[in-house]
């Protein structure tokens, strides 16, 4: 169970940002940090990721080609890391990139599992980890934007737990390659790739359940420093 306590002020550097834009108070990725830009390098890729996996998909569709379809996935995947560390290596990470990513994700995750299934006869491990990256995971991945932070990826300033089980690279990579893998390397033992799924999707449910349970500051310029709760 969840304890919430009083959110820390961090002290702030007062770096000046510009004219109409708020100062840092010097934690990495507070939401004070966003440069509030639409048009950068990191959505471009964003961008350019979604509508050719997309495409790819697509073809794969149309063809019933695996080929095409694995390009459609591995351009999904690339890119996905590519547009998040260029936006972290340029100092591009806005909460309307995080956002944009989020539902872009959903995008490109949905067609490739949908056109999956024209290759593999597995639409019950399938059909979880839809209900779950869809309906449960995006509302949770999207709830961490209701504090001052950047984006999920620095949720481990309000809420460690959450965030290892949800939003670090392992928790991440896992949710969106581990179906795929196990139903690819284990065609006749779908089972395994639906407890696999049931199990994440547990997973989902009570993290959405201890993150709605946080407390959101009010007023608070700047992220808490530290965990905002404790286990």
């Amino acid at each position: 169970m969840a304890h919430s306590t009083a959110p820390r002020t961090v002290p702030a550097d007062r770096t000046p940002r510009g004219p109409g834009l708020p100062v840092r108070c010097g934690v990495r990725g507070c939401g004070c940090e966003d440069p509030r830009q639409l048009l950068n390098a990191a959505n471009a890729v964003t961008v350019v990721r979604t509508v050719a996996s997309l495409a790819l998909v697509a073809t794969a569709a149309v063809q019933h080609s695996w080929p095409w379809l694995l390009a459609g996935y591995l351009t999904y995947w690339i890119g996905d890391s590519a547009d998040g560390n260029i936006a972290r290596w340029r100092d591009q990470e806005t909460r309307f990139g995080a956002v944009f990513d989020v539902v872009c994700d959903r995008i490109n995750c949905v067609s490739c599992a949908v056109v999956f299934l024209q290759f593999v006869d597995a639409p019950w491990p399938i059909a979880v980890f839809l209900f779950q990256f869809v309906v449960v995971d995006l509302p949770l991945t999207l709830l961490p934007m209701r504090w001052p932070v950047l984006s999920p990826n620095y949720f481990f300033l309000i809420d460690r737990l959450s965030y290892t089980l949800n939003w670090h690279v392992v928790a991440k990579v896992t949710n969106t390659t581990l179906l795929i893998t196990l139903l690819v390397v284990l065609p006749d033992h779908q089972w395994v790739a639906l407890v696999a799924a049931s199990t994440v999707l547990v997973v989902k449910i009570w993290s959405l359940g201890r993150v709605l349970r946080l407390q959101v500051p009010q007023d608070t310029p700047h992220v808490p420093q530290g965990a905002a709760t404790s286990a």
